[in-house]
């Protein structure tokens, strides 16, 4: 009986220090994580519309049971020059959440994925970068004198988004310009990133002509 008590007792204060530990792990990293998610926001902001004057306060759209966080776009003149949908939807295995610029018609501007912890080498290549260079020609970059084109920082399956309608944000499994290829091994992500972009934009533009917002 002593001999239960006594690793009972030792668990109790393993549970105890571990807990405590991940508490003050979370309250250190629970700063640095929300700041970095913020930058990323802010950045993806500026990558749909980089030559928006300003953006407007987040706002909520309740429609057919889903829900749309979005932002109107506002030229020097405070006229509206389009929308920033935020979405999210369940993915292989994480969460989702996309940032998508639309034109007033609907048209895709550029997409970012703001968040998602998908399969490292398949699913997680939504965020790889374009890798079109050699490393030879990566090295010379180095020394040259032009500036890096904007569109090298987007990745390349978000950068398929780009001039879409709502009609063309079709997942297919060979190259086709006209609708979104999918990441080799990765279908399901690839479809879940569509859909957070294609879901919201026909809910947005159907409230919109319903005169909801």
């Amino acid at each position: 009986m002593k001999t239960i008590l006594h690793y009972g007792l030792v668990l109790l204060i393993i549970a105890g220090v571990a807990g405590v530990g991940l508490s003050l792990v979370d309250r250190i990293t629970k700063g640095p994580i929300a700041e970095a998610q913020s930058k990323r926001l802010e950045e993806g902001q500026k990558l749909a519309f980089p030559s928006a004057s300003s953006f407007g306060e987040l706002k909520k759209l309740e429609t057919d049971g889903k829900t749309i966080e979005y932002y109107e776009v506002f030229d020097e003149g405070k006229n509206v020059i389009g929308y920033e949908l935020l979405y999210s939807v369940g993915g292989y295995q994480s969460r989702i959440k996309v940032l998508t610029g639309i034109e007033p018609d609907g048209k895709v501007v550029a997409i970012r994925v703001l968040e998602q912890a998908e399969t490292p080498g398949l699913g997680a290549e939504v965020d790889a970068l374009p890798s079109n260079q050699s490393l030879l020609c990566a090295f010379v970059s180095l020394f040259s004198p032009e500036p890096e084109k904007e569109e090298s920082n987007i990745p390349w399956f978000q950068a398929q988004f780009s001039g879409k309608t709502p009609e063309d944000l079709i997942v297919v499994k060979t190259k086709d310009p006209k609708h979104i290829t999918a990441l080799s091994g990765a279908t399901i992500t690839s479809t879940a990133v569509t859909k957070a972009v294609k879901e919201p934009i026909e809910l947005f533009l159907k409230a919109k002509a319903e005169g909801q917002l």
